[in-house]
């Protein structure tokens, strides 16, 4: 695969920056992305995606608290590595600066971060990396994974990836001809980044906190079975018992499981949740389709004073001007 093979929207170098967390999706080409802010603050979202020859490297940061659900575009592998001030948590295990998460085409990845956290992602054709592993005699040693995985590298040489990565990312922001217009500036960056990523993955040893992040595996998916259980409702309010039936456990495991996982009880975390949901469906409704007031009733917002209230509390404006604002433009 080449440049000229790549989607179209996927052959230029392209800058976002986001302050809404239900429209971080839609300027997303990479990857599918849904985002639910935990922070009661203002929410941003930087991406900067600088197609190469072969490969695609995006950099990423968030000044907020979020939990993120992205599955990746289905023809590449990938490879991200965390920045130094990166923390949270995947698939209920305890992320650290400079890990690297891997995983194979069209694998979904639900990540909890915290506020600072960036990262540098590398997508790769399927089986680019396999090659490169088998001329260097690492094959054997690592695969890339089907799905998510997390890797600890040397801590310097992991930090030497990442920076290179932010480099080539800032560079791709300031002069995006760069890479845009320029056959060689693309080749030269892959290949430098592609040697230490490989470097990066020769360091990695083993996973020596497997046993002990057994109980944030097993909360990860307690979670993430409420979680698609509510959506599954269409905004249906729902019962704490409802939640307990799904995940097969009882009510103090799943208290524990969401104050583990997202710092916040279920009741508190579901809510966000629907309103990130009634949100997204008021950025896109159409003209005359629909209204507040039905928007909140299918999310399960039956106080339609409080849900008002609530949304300003996430989103910095009530529901009628979201829609206004819509409409308008």
């Amino acid at each position: 695969m080449h440049q000229r093979d790549l989607p179209e929207e996927l052959r230029e170098v392209s800058v976002v920056r986001v302050t809404d967390p239900t429209a971080v999706g839609d300027v997303n080409e990479a990857f599918d992305m849904d985002v639910i802010n935990l922070d009661p603050k203002n929410f941003e979202y930087a991406q900067v995606t600088v197609p190469l020859v072969e490969c695609i490297l995006i950099y990423q940061h968030t000044n907020a608290a979020l939990r993120t659900r992205s599955r990746i575009y289905k023809n590449f592998e990938s490879c991200f590595i965390l920045g130094p001030h990166a923390s949270g948590s995947f698939d209920g295990r305890e992320l650290h600066p400079y890990a690297l998460i891997a995983a194979g085409p069209g694998a979904q990845a639900e990540v909890i971060v915290d506020s600072g956290y960036e990262n540098v992602g590398w997508l790769v054709p399927t089986h680019i990396l396999d090659k490169h592993l088998a001329l260097r005699g690492k094959k054997r040693d690592f695969v890339i994974p089907e799905d998510p995985e997390v890797w600890h590298p040397a801590a310097d040489v992991a930090q030497n990836l990442f920076e290179l990565g932010a480099r080539i990312a800032a560079t791709a922001e300031k002069t995006p001809n760069i890479f845009n217009d320029n056959h060689w500036a693309r080749y030269g960056a892959e290949v430098e980044f592609m040697d230490s990523l490989l470097a990066t993955i020769e360091s990695c040893g083993p996973d020596e906190s497997i046993d002990a992040d057994k109980k944030g595996r097993s909360y990860s998916q307690i979670v993430r079975a409420c979680e698609d259980y509510t959506l599954s409702l269409d905004g249906r309010r729902l019962y704490v018992s409802e939640l307990c039936a799904t995940a097969d456990v009882s009510e103090r495991t799943v208290q524990n499981a969401f104050q583990d996982i997202m710092g916040m009880s279920p009741m508190t975390y579901l809510h966000r949740l629907r309103l990130h949901r009634a949100r997204g469906e008021l950025r896109k409704a159409k003209s005359g389709a629909t209204t507040v007031t039905e928007v909140a009733l299918n999310w399960g917002f039956w106080h339609f004073g409080e849900f008002s209230r609530a949304y300003r509390n996430c989103f910095g404006e009530v529901p009628s001007r979201t829609l206004k604002q819509n409409l308008s433009g």
